[in-house]
Formats: C-alpha cells, structure tokens, sequence
C-alpha cells in the first residue's frame, strides 16, 4: 500500500513538471501563481515541483526585465538557456545548414557548405560532425553540452526509424541511419522528418499568432512540397510522405517531370522547371534581359530570373506570374480541404517578391474564396532562409519537451 501511494505520489509529481514545462515552453516566462491557474494544480504542487525544476537548473526564476528592484512584481519562472544547446540541421538539394539555438528556438550561431548527394551519406554525416564542432567553438561558452539534434531531409521519411525513405536524388540514403548514427556521435536524442515538415513546426512555434493553429506551410525550390500543422504538431500521414504536392498532376498540363509523369505541379513551377522556362526566353530572344545573361555565362539561375523580374522584365514577370497562379490555385484546392488559419510561403522561390507572392495569394483566393474566413492569411516565412535550421532545432526540442525527456530521461 505504502508502495502504490509513493509510485501515485511520483507519477502526480512528474505530471506537475512536465506541465509547467510544457506551458512555460509554450507561454514564455510565468509565475507560480499563472502556472496554477492555467495548470489546475494547486499552488503548493506548482511551488513543490518548480524548486526542483530550479535546483536542477532547468528553470531559472527572476523578475521581468525592466521591473528589478521595484516592489510588487513577482518573479517569473523560465526555461534555463544555459544548460546546452539544440542544434538544427538542414538538407536540401544543394547545401546543409548547421545552426545551434536555445531551447526556446533563438538561433545562436550557424554556418552552411555545399553538398554533392552524388559523394553518399558518409561524406556529408562527417562534414555535419564537423560543421557543429566548429559551431560549438565558435560560442562564448565554448564546447557547450548538446541537449538533443534535429535534422530534416528533402525525401520522405520514416520518422520513428529516423532515416530517408526511397529518396528521389539521394543515392545511398535509402534507410541510411543517420539517427541512429549522429546519437552515437553525440551522445543525444536525434528527431529526423522532412525539411518541410520541420520548417512548418518552426514557423507554428516561433510566429505566436499561429501557435497550436492549423498552419499549411508551403516550401517552394527544387522541389514544392506542403507541411501540414494541426493545432501546432506535424500530421505525417499514414506512411511519413503527407504534403508531397509538387507531384500532384495539374489539369491540361504537359509538361514532362522528372519522376516520369506530366503535368506534375513541380515540372510547371519548380526551380528546374523555371530555369528551363527562362532559358527558353533567352534563347528566343523574347526577353533581353536573360538573353544578355544566357549569352554572358551560357546558363540562367533564380536569382537571375529574380533580377530581371524586378528590373520590369515583361516576359520574365508573365512567367513568374503565370507560374505563382498555379502554384495559388493548387495550394487554394488544400486550403479548401484543410481549412488552415494560414498558409506560409517558405523556400527560395519566396524572394522573388511580393508581386509572385500575391500572384500566389490570387491564386489561393480565386480557388478557396468563399470558404476561408476573414482572418484567413498568406505570408513569407518571418524567418527567411533561416526557418529550416530553426525548425529542425525546434523539432527536437518540441520532441523532448512534449515527451518529458527533457527531464526524466
């Protein structure tokens, strides 16, 4: 009996930790007495259980800035940010992103190199052993304790093994196990999910407005995929590749994808399929701008087409035009079906204006009006190129904290 109380008493206590955790994580700074409100438990079980939090050194308690030294103002309780760090890495076709971030998603330091899937797995797992090593030096508290490590991938994955799936361009990363490895590595919890799954967790967590909303991230590069957010966690589907919309087949389009179908949404609006476009202008001489650039380097990247969409290139601005509106009216079929508080634009395609952004929004609207509400919106990413490195910190910590490993582990 004696037993039974003390194993009762224990599960209530670890229940009480793990809540005020989870709510300072998600809320900010708290006092004893918010976190007894919001939580249900008593004030005595908040006090209990946040000293042991405090001796642990996973909370730290003090007054808010501005208000030290004046009466009357409680102090709050806050997640520890010195106890380590997170890190957060990002893969896509061209280049890894390494980043270190607080357990709250602050980005401390990052750094990204070029990679070569061509070279295999093992080339670039020892070029990210290296990227954080010289991350972790590079800190004022050098060599800081690695807490937990999230990466996302551009290919399906199976998130509880944690390793790439059937990968289109990745050869050798099939059921590679980079979770498995970088644990070893380092000594810590490893989260791997696709990169646009992470970069839609980023951006649900980090933007409060969206927090615990139904988010449709949208990431648009090499590939266009969608990153499905309800009420603030990731939906992955029943077999890990929910979201891959680049490969939905539009109506009436020919165009020939790389995965041996046509019309594919990414062999109309993806980067490859926009440089081919573009390409095809200069060639024809239909735009002067790129066929000064073709002429110039034999080759048209984005960042051309970029440039002479804001330099008032007709055809260019058409292309990018007619392409966002596909691009709109696809993503507006989702927002019908999904019912998202917001769709977030994210990837490198995002820099190429408000004017494709708002051919994109058109597009939404056009499809989805008059089923969204008004507080319906369309946004870039807040946090730019940086919200894939931040958003696989984030799935680690998220990971650890909704599962009390933060803690008991």
């Amino acid at each position: 009996m004696v037993q039974t109380m003390n194993s009762s008493n224990e599960n209530h206590s670890n229940l009480a930790i793990d809540t005020i955790v989870q709510h300072i994580w998600k809320l900010g700074a708290l006092t004893r007495a918010e976190l007894s409100r919001i939580s249900g438990f008593s004030r005595s079980t908040i006090t209990l259980n946040a000293d042991k939090l405090l001796s642990l050194g996973i909370l730290v308690e003090e007054k808010p800035k501005g208000t030290e030294g004046k009466p009357g103002k409680r102090k709050s309780l806050m997640l520890c940010k010195d106890r380590g760090v997170f890190v957060g890495v990002e893969l896509d076709a061209y280049r890894c992103e390494v980043g270190l971030c607080t357990i709250m998603g602050g980005l401390l330091v990052s750094s990204s190199f070029a990679v070569d899937f061509v070279l295999g797995p093992d080339m670039i797992f020892q070029a990210i052993i290296a990227g954080i090593g010289e991350l972790q030096a590079r800190l004022t508290v050098k060599n800081p304790t690695i807490l937990g490590i999230g990466i996302g991938l551009p290919s399906p994955v199976d998130f509880e093994a944690g390793y790439a799936v059937h990968p289109a361009f990745m050869p050798g990363w099939h059921q590679w196990p980079i979770k498995e490895k970088l644990a070893k590595q380092f000594n810590c919890p490893v989260f791997v999910d696709n990169e646009v799954n992470t970069m839609g967790l980023g951006e649900a967590h980090l933007s409060r407005r969206y927090r615990e909303k139904n988010l449709l991230f949208i990431k648009i590069g090499t590939g266009i995929g969608a990153g499905l957010i309800i009420n603030g966690d990731i939906y992955r589907g029943n077999s890990g590749l929910s979201g891959n919309i680049g490969h939905i087949q539009i109506d009436c389009r020919h165009e020939q994808c790389k995965c041996g179908k046509i019309g594919c949404l990414e062999a109309i609006a993806g980067e490859w399929a926009l440089i081919e476009k573009a390409e095809s202008l200069a060639k024809q001489g239909k735009s002067t701008i790129l066929a000064n650039l073709y002429a110039e380097k034999n080759c048209i990247t984005l960042g051309d087409i970029r440039d002479a969409a804001m330099n008032g290139d007709r055809e260019t601005i058409f292309l990018l035009e007619e392409t966002a509106l596909v691009v709109g009216t696809m993503i507006g079929r989702l927002v019908q079906f999904f019912d998202p508080k917001a769709v977030v634009i994210g990837g490198v395609q995002a820099s190429f204006g408000p004017q494709y952004i708002d051919s994109i929004r058109s597009g939404i609207l056009k499809q989805a009006t008059p089923w969204v509400k008004s507080d319906f919106e369309v946004n870039i990413s807040k946090f730019g190129d940086k919200i894939g490195v931040i958003g696989s910190a984030m799935l680690c910590i998220s990971s650890l904290v909704r599962s009390g490993l933060l803690i008991h582990d």
